[in-house]
């Protein structure tokens, strides 16, 4: 097993397998602050015969440098080409190679279906945290189960992210994304959606104090916005892009058809369509400019 992406093991029971991943994205340290945390706390509350218990590290490289990825977004690498590969086209290939090796091989050893993947995630954007499942309905229910907004279809149409891959193999996957880029507020947000996930696939007890606190946070925050949502628009971004966002948009605010909501190449992006907005890109490196939803 590589341990330079193992954080830390719990538990001796394989029979069901939890992976709480976090830093992917090397500019989303957040993820590994949570991790971090609820590890010192864990000892005293874990039941370990619910299962096994990994924390692991995404992109090491890139997270030592503060950079989203050295060349390429290793969130949009996990495809069977680059995990297949003799070759590396791109340094964060050695990245994706090293964590399907632990990931597949060494912890669900082939079998997906009683492995479980948290993928913890941090935006650009100011306001609105979420969840993303891949297209299973182990996937849905557990994101569904976290009382924020969930979006739909996301997964199907971001090919190369570990939800996607994992999710189709069978397991269950959900994105957590917890607030903007490294502010201490999003680590709690990242740490309340972690006791949640444990109580969830019974790692620890659903009435511990920290449970119902996290539960209670997460509801707070999320009262103001649309739950059950599905992706209809993606904004896709390609290297030669000139994109610059427009200030003022945040997760969730409503949009109207044909505003003005970006620059690309000098010229205005309107709005293609009513709805709300999702991840609009503030930083410099990344695959998508914005995403809409609508509510379902």
């Amino acid at each position: 097993m590589n341990r330079s992406h193992l954080i830390k093991r719990f538990g001796t029971n394989s029979q069901h397998k939890l992976i709480v991943l976090g830093g992917i994205h090397g500019n989303e340290t957040s993820g590994v602050e949570a991790i971090n945390s609820i590890i010192k706390k864990l000892p005293d509350v874990l039941q370990e015969t619910a299962g096994s218990l990994y924390f692991i590290n995404g992109n090491i490289s890139a997270l030592s440098l503060g950079e989203r990825f050295l060349d390429k977004d290793l969130n949009r690498l996990w495809l069977d080409k680059y995990i297949q590969s003799k070759d590396n086209i791109y340094r964060d290939q050695e990245e994706l190679k090293e964590l399907h090796k632990l990931i597949a091989e060494d912890i669900c050893q082939g079998d997906f279906s009683n492995c479980t993947l948290l993928d913890l995630h941090t935006f650009s954007a100011q306001s609105g945290i979420f969840c993303i499942p891949s297209g299973n309905q182990k996937s849905f229910d557990l994101a569904k189960s976290f009382g924020i907004p969930f979006i739909e279809k996301l997964s199907d149409l971001l090919p190369g992210t570990a939800l996607n891959y994992f999710g189709k193999k069978g397991m269950t996957s959900v994105v957590f994304e917890g607030g903007t880029h490294g502010t201490k507020d999003t680590v709690k947000n990242l740490e309340a959606g972690l006791w949640h996930g444990l109580a969830y696939t019974g790692f620890v007890d659903a009435s511990l104090p920290i449970v119902q606190k996290s539960r209670n946070l997460l509801q707070y925050i999320s009262n103001r916005f649309p739950h059950h949502l599905e992706l209809i628009y993606r904004h896709k971004l390609n290297n030669y892009n000139e994109f610059k966002m427009k200030e003022g948009y945040y997760n969730f605010k409503k949009i109207t058809k044909q505003e003005f909501l970006a620059y690309q190449n000098k010229k205005q992006i309107l709005s293609p369509t009513d709805g709300y907005m999702l991840m609009p890109l503030y930083q410099k490196k990344g695959s998508d400019g914005f995403f809409i939803v609508q509510e379902k």
